[in-house]
Order: C-alpha cells, then structure tokens, then sequence
C-alpha cells in the first residue's frame, strides 16, 4: 500500500527519532503533535492564535491610528511588531489547517528512518540530518536569547526606580507599541506588559517550533536523494560483471528498488511543498516590508542610541529569519542535483540496455529539481534571498528620500 494513500489516523512515531526530541516538546505545548486527539489540538490552537492576536489586535489599531494621523514614523516603529506577530499566525495556522498533510509526512519519515536503519544505510542521511539539527539548535538559540533581551529592555526602568531611584519615576517603555481605545495603557503598565510578554513568547515558540521542524524534514527530503544516488551507485559498481541472466535480473530488480525510492523522494517533496507555498510566499511578502520599516527606524532614531540598537537588532533577525526560510530550501535544491550527478558518474555504460533505460528515465527526472516555493513567485534558496535583500534595501533607499 502507497504510504502516501489516504487512512484513518495513524500515530507516527516520528518523535521517537533523537533529533525531533527538541521539537516534540514545543509541538506538544502548541498542540501539534499527532498522537494527541483532535478536539484537544483544536482546543490548544485557539488559545495560541488568541494570545498572538493578543499581540496583533493593539498593534494594529495604533497602526490605524498613526496612518489616520498620518505619523508615518509612528506606523514604520509599530509595523514590525505587527508583522512579527502575524507570520508567527501563519506559521501555526498553516501547520494546523495542513495537518492531514504533515501527519503523511511524519509517518513517511518514520517508515524510511526505521528502512534505511534496516538496511545500515542510515549514515548517508544521518550525515545530512545532522547539519539541518545544527541550523535548527542555532536557529533556536538565536530566537530564545533574543526573547530574553526584549522582555527584558522594558523592566529596566522599573528596577532602576527600585534600586536607584530618583525624586521622579522614569519614562517607562512598553513592550510593543499598542493601543487599547477603552484605556490607557500607561496607566496599567504590568497587567498590558505581561499580556504582551504572553503573547510574544507564543510567538517566538510557535516560530522556533515550525521553522525548526521545517528544517529538520527539508534536510530529511533532501538525504533520500543522496541515498538514492549511493543506492545507484552501490548497485552498479557491485556487479563488475553483467554477463549472466540471473546476475542481471538481480541487479535490475535492485534498480527498481532506487527507482521506488526516488518516486517516494520525489512524492515527499510534492507534499512538503503544496502544504507550504502559500505561507512562504506571506511570510517573505512580510519579512521584506519588517526588514525595510526596521532598517528606516534605525537610522530615523540614530540619536536615540537605545531605540537604534533596538530596531537594528530586529532589523538583523527579520534577515536571519528570512535567511533560514531559504537555506533549507537551497540544500534540497543542491542535493537533488547532486543525484544527476550520482547517475551520471557511475559505471552505467557497461549495464545492459534495459537498466540503462531505466538510468536514463532517473537521469531525465532528475533534471527538474525539485524547488520549495513561495506561491508560485519565489524559489526559496539563498540567490533568490540576496536579491531579496537587495530590494529591502531599494525600499528602504526610497522610504528615506521620501523622509
């Protein structure tokens, strides 16, 4: 039966594989993980999407507000946030409304990790794995000790009148820039700061949640192409001599088997990629304007050294994050070629002509690699991500001269 077939409701293993221990954790406190029951994941993703638009709702009326008052800097400091809050939305929604489809993909990694472990070729993948384990922990790291430092920045003047205080109160800075209409936030400092420090938590987790198992599936992608090419590889070069009937239907039999392989592969990426392409396309859409509104309020507040540093620090992670959306996607894309190439340098003239047939069927697939995409618009790998970097800058250039 076609593992990708359509069932009832299975309980894939997947979190049982030691690199998606990390991610179990985190899918679990988002109600994500597959093994739990449908009414509690749906229960669990109402009150995550409810503390993000938390964060979602103020922002967005005081960014209604500035442009009624036409403060554009006022809607350049606030946007951010603002979008920050919202691809967090994307992501775990996306993942939810797509569930059916991440469970296929689970249990398809689960079924070839426990294959290839059957078969010992499980350090081909392992080796890529691996270096999608690294990205993921940094990615992980980077988001955590951020989160940190912005909860953190508005509780110094708190403490500071606590421990050094003056004959007045300090200017207190509140988390994000919001606005409630029914009161001030001023006026309720600590119940609007922990409200808003909830809501950026499950943003951060949500994002340090699906972008690490992202990656961590993508790499998995692409090493069963690198297995598939070692398959080929090692069923070639096995048999030095191809006289021999049943020495030939053996090895074409084991042709197949690469050949089933690499429909899987392919099969995979096909799922991988529809159940993501409307979000990558929202999040970059996004990623963009955040990476030119922070650049803009860095230089606009470069007097304000607190506040530049600040926006710079955003600035620099919307990069980092719009920088890990598409390196996984340019590893797919390095490793699906790398199979042509698999094909090619192998010993496959001396095969007989039906498995060189079958070769050159792989070869020609082959040559359309498989690319995760943004909507249709965007290849997501790392030229696509200078080039669009290069454009946050033109914006960026453009919003100034208009300053």
């Amino acid at each position: 039966m076609n593992i990708f077939q359509k069932t009832r409701r299975q309980c894939p293993d997947i979190f049982d594989i030691p690199y998606y221990k990390m991610v179990e954790k985190y899918f679990q406190l988002l109600g994500q993980d597959p093994r739990l029951k449908n009414e509690f994941r749906n229960f669990i993703v109402t009150v995550v999407v409810i503390s993000i638009s938390g964060n979602i709702v103020p922002t967005s009326i005081e960014l209604y507000t500035s442009l009624c008052d036409k403060n554009m800097d006022a809607v350049i400091e606030g946007l951010p946030h603002f979008i920050a809050a919202t691809i967090s939305a994307v992501k775990i929604l996306n993942v939810y409304f797509y569930r059916e489809n991440f469970d296929k993909l689970f249990q398809f990694v689960t079924n070839e990790w426990n294959k290839l472990k059957l078969n010992n070729e499980l350090h081909i993948l392992d080796k890529t794995i691996i270096r999608g384990n690294r990205t993921a922990h940094l990615y992980r790291s980077a988001l955590l000790i951020a989160l940190v430092l912005f909860l953190l920045i508005p509780l110094i003047s708190p403490m500071l009148d606590v421990f050094l205080p003056l004959n007045e109160t300090r200017p207190r800075q509140q988390l994000l820039k919001v606005n409630y209409l029914v009161f001030n936030d001023d006026d309720y400092f600590f119940y609007v700061y922990l409200q808003l420090a909830w809501g950026s938590i499950i943003v951060v987790v949500t994002s340090v949640a699906v972008d690490s198992l992202l990656i961590l599936i993508i790499h998995h992608c692409s090493g069963l192409f690198t297995v598939c090419g070692y398959q080929v590889q090692k069923v070639i070069s096995n048999a030095k001599s191809f006289n021999g009937t049943v020495l030939n239907n053996y090895t074409y039999e084991q042709i197949k088997n690469c050949v089933i392989m690499h429909d899987e592969a392919i099969q995979f990426y096909n799922i991988l990629n529809e159940s993501n392409r409307n979000s990558y396309l929202i999040q970059v859409g996004l990623n963009m304007l955040a990476i030119s509104a922070t650049a803009v309020q860095a230089v606009v507040n470069l007097d304000r050294p607190e506040e530049a540093i600040r926006s710079a620090v955003f600035c620099g992670a919307n990069q980092f994050h719009l920088f890990v959306l598409s390196l996984p996607g340019q590893v797919l894309l390095d490793h699906c070629s790398e199979f042509s190439n698999n094909i090619y340098s192998c010993i496959w003239y001396r095969a007989p002509v039906r498995i060189q047939k079958v070769l050159y069927i792989m070869q020609i697939r082959s040559k359309k690699l498989c690319t995760l995409s943004a909507g249709g618009l965007y290849e997501m790998n790392i030229e696509n991500f200078g080039i669009t970097f290069k454009t946050c800058m033109s914006y960026f250039t453009m919003i100034m001269s208009l300053k």
